[in-house]
């Protein structure tokens, strides 16, 4: 990772083109800077391109999902490689009891467009204006969140996207079938 990093916006679309399969990703939340944090998240999906609309796949239980249900945006976050032990910390920690900001050794920075912040060591950052938020049911997906099981998934249309000058997909991290992998590597598998 540079020393300095040097971002630049990018379109929406390019964004999304710029995703890797299978990601593993840190969203983090929070209307201000005292109740900011972040968690891994491992479920994600395209559900629109015109408007471009995300979504992020949170269980309940998960302080990230107060969060995001208090708020009006939230942020995802593409790490690279590098990054392996702060998404392993962020997907451990209790987020209620502890800044895992702090814990996992990344930076929150303001959004450009959103409350929310965005973590400066990730090569890619996307914030997201929450779509809705009022809970409803599958049926009422346009409300921007979906109560599935134990998760709820939160749609989002995306407002803002940057990235670093010299990023490199293939060091993007992902996650599958137990196991931290690059494109063509295993990193680690998961006890």
């Amino acid at each position: 990772m540079p020393s300095e990093i040097d971002k630049i916006d990018l379109d929406v679309f390019d964004a999304i083109a710029h995703l890797p399969p299978a990601p593993i990703l840190l969203v983090a939340s929070g209307d201000s800077e005292e109740n900011w944090n972040v968690t891994t998240i491992g479920m994600f999906n395209v559900f629109s391109l015109f408007p471009v609309v995300v979504g992020i796949g949170v269980k309940t239980s998960r302080n990230i999902y107060r969060l995001i249900a208090d708020s009006d945006d939230f942020t995802i976050n593409v790490p690279s490689t590098d990054l392996l032990n702060a998404v392993e910390v962020c997907g451990k920690e209790l987020g209620a009891k502890k800044n895992k900001f702090k814990e996992a050794g990344i930076t929150a920075v303001k959004g450009k467009r959103v409350k929310s912040p965005i973590v400066k060591e990730c090569w890619l950052n996307i914030e997201c204006k929450k779509m809705g938020s009022t809970k409803k049911s599958v049926s009422a997906i346009n409300v921007g969140e979906l109560d599935i099981g134990d998760h709820t998934w939160f749609l989002g249309q995306i407002v803002h996207t940057d990235v670093w000058n010299n990023y490199d997909r293939a060091k993007s991290l992902l996650y599958w079938d137990g196991e931290y992998r690059t494109a063509d590597k295993l990193l680690k598998k998961v006890p």
